[in-house]
């Protein structure tokens, strides 16, 4: 006898089964608008061991290029092309396979990491196959000076959304100050962190930067979208020197000059990285501390907070006496007073500025909090940060929009 009942069951199924099918398509199977090929790109710049000795290097080829090189030389001894970089030094090269990417399923990441280079050195580079020997456009770095010098860098907070006006916002900042030695941003780099195409299209809108400027990165929530960082830790090759309670690389730190600074993971438990925090507080000398993050300390949203960053960290940056931390996630510009004990004091000397930077197009309303010394919204910024070192110790930080109006500044005088 048919059966009207259990074939509506059936029939309800089916359309859920589909429409689960169609949505699962939408969203894991996608195209690269930036496939690979043979010729090398994507060439990026990190930090893995003393940035005043090395340079780590990574970079993409297409399946059909199984291995790589990169080959250097210090630029005051080139004089003519590729050929004439004498040092050649093999990439480690492990296949990336994400078959979701439909149209470039597999590619090679290779990673070098050049050690006993001169401290304050320019080297230039290019990296290529060692088959065919096709080239990357020549590049070139500049290793960190071994003591106290004045230097700058570039601080961003979340990319995540409008990557082409993001580089917009990109080659304005490296126009304000082509000397930034490197450049830092606070999470949230891409909006699904386990979409190739979405780091494709990161990497494509950096061309021409992050292979002369090293990245800095921190891990936003976005790059653990479903459940961990796994796309992010193969695309970034970082210092291994955080604390032993996490995943290696999601924490870390380095010294630059006389600035240290400290990669911590707003994601995961502060505690699980708060006795750490504190050793690398503790046994530092530098003249200036900085502390990366992604979740804030101090909130421009109205409606979200983050109290247990507050409980276990700040109390660290009070003692301590971190001078910036650089911040994310909230989509609205905020810059506090200097804060200590939760309330704010009247100068740098006494507590810690906090920032949340956005470097993208995605823009929340701004709360009105009583900490915020300068706070806005709907506008993108990059940061410059100067340190300046000699008779006397200065920071002066700046936040610029994408047409380089100055939209906030402060100093420090130490």
């Amino acid at each position: 006898m048919y059966n009207r009942a259990g074939y509506s069951l059936v029939t309800l199924l089916l359309v859920i089964l589909l429409a689960i099918s169609v949505i699962a398509f939408v969203f894991l199977y996608q195209l690269t608008p930036y496939p690979s090929n043979y010729i090398p790109d994507q060439v990026l710049l990190t930090w893995s061991e003393d940035p005043a000795t090395s340079q780590t290097i990574q970079w993409r080829t297409g399946v059909s290029v199984r291995k790589s090189v990169v080959t250097y030389m210090k630029k005051s001894e080139f004089h003519s092309s590729h050929a004439h970089l004498p040092t050649i030094i093999a990439a480690h090269s492990k296949l990336l396979w994400l078959p979701y990417t439909i149209n470039d399923p597999m590619n090679y990441r290779h990673t070098a990491v050049l050690t006993g280079l001169e401290p304050n050195t320019t080297y230039v580079y290019a990296v290529s196959s060692d088959t065919n020997r096709v080239f990357s456009p020549m590049a070139e770095f500049t290793t960190a000076p071994a003591t106290a010098a004045s230097f700058s860098f570039i601080y961003m907070g979340d990319v995540q959304n409008g990557y082409d006006e993001w580089r917009k916002l990109l080659l304005r900042s490296h126009k304000t100050c082509p000397t930034a030695a490197f450049h830092i941003i606070a999470g949230d780099l891409v909006d699904r962190g386990f979409a190739r195409f979405e780091w494709d299209m990161f990497f494509h809108n950096a061309r021409g930067i992050y292979n002369h400027k090293p990245l800095v990165p921190a891990l936003g929530n976005h790059e653990y979208q479903l459940g961990k960082p796994w796309l992010y830790h193969r695309l970034f090759t970082l210092p291994q020197n955080g604390p032993s309670s996490i995943e290696p690389q999601k924490a870390y730190t380095f010294q630059y000059a006389n600035a240290l600074f400290i990669i911590l993971d707003s994601n995961l438990p502060p505690e699980t990285q708060t006795e750490w925090l504190e050793a690398q507080l503790a046994q530092s000398s530098a003249v200036w501390k900085f502390v990366v993050y992604h979740h804030p300390a101090y909130p421009s949203s109205k409606s979200r907070d983050n109290p247990t960053i507050r409980t276990h960290w700040t109390p660290l940056f009070d003692t301590y006496h971190v001078d910036l931390a650089l911040q994310g996630h909230d989509h609205a510009y905020l810059r506090t007073y200097p804060m200590r004990g939760g309330e704010p004091v009247p100068s740098s000397a006494e507590g810690t500025t906090y920032i949340i930077s956005v470097a993208g197009t995605k823009f929340y309303g701004q709360g009105n909090h009583e900490y915020i010394d300068v706070g806005f919204t709907n506008t993108a910024t990059f940061q410059v940060i100067d340190i300046e070192t000699g008779p006397f110790e200065r920071l002066t930080y700046r936040a610029y929009d994408v047409n380089g109006v100055l939209q906030d500044k402060l100093v420090i005088d130490k």
